[in-house]
């Protein structure tokens, strides 16, 4: 991802919120900006591994599970 500059990372954070109806004051949104390159750079690095990227990170519930009775 291109670096961006603090401005057009404040337009970028700005968008996203508008796109997701969510409401921030410009101090929010200078903080938001701050926080964002770290942040993406976190998510972009969850996708840089190729051995993980059909891996199933959730649990499942699975109904069909037997209990066993272990206090016997």
């Amino acid at each position: 991802m291109p670096e961006l500059t603090s401005e057009s990372t404040v337009d970028v954070i700005r968008k996203l919120l508008d796109v997701a109806s969510l409401p921030a004051s410009e101090v929010e949104l200078t903080a938001y900006a701050a926080a964002y390159p770290a942040q993406r750079a976190g998510v972009e690095a969850l996708y840089a591994v190729p051995e993980a990227r059909y891996a199933d990170p959730a649990l499942r519930f699975r109904a069909e599970a037997v209990i066993e009775d272990w206090a016997h």
